[in-house]
C-alpha cells in the first residue's frame, strides 16, 4: 500500500465521519482501536500516479477557470487533455 501514518484520535464517535472526509481527499482510513487507544491509519487510496493526475487536472482547471479560457481538461492514457468542451 504505500506509505501510511496513523492519527490518533480523542474519541471514537469521531472515527465514521473524520474516515469519510479523508476518503473525500483520495485518502484510505483503516480504524485501529483497543482498549487504550483509537485511531487511524491512513494511506492514498489510489495510486501516487492516480493522485497526481487528480492534483494536475485540478491545477489546470482553476488555471483555466482564471483565465475564463472555453477548454476542459479530461483524463486520458495516464494523463490529461486540454481540449474544447465537446470535442
Amino acid at each position: 500500500m504505500g506509505e501510511t501514518i496513523e492519527i490518533d484520535v480523542p474519541g471514537r464517535t469521531l472515527v465514521g465521519e473524520l474516515t469519510g472526509a479523508l476518503g473525500a481527499h483520495g485518502l484510505d482510513a483503516e480504524v485501529l482501536e483497543d482498549d487504550d487507544r483509537c485511531a487511524l491509519r491512513v494511506a492514498f487510496a489510489a495510486s501516487e500516479q492516480d493522485r497526481l493526475v487528480g492534483e494536475v487536472t485540478r491545477a489546470i482547471e482553476a488555471w483555466l477557470d482564471e483565465r475564463r479560457l472555453p477548454l476542459v481538461v479530461q483524463r486520458a492514457n495516464g494523463g490529461c487533455v486540454i481540449r474544447p468542451p465537446g470535442d
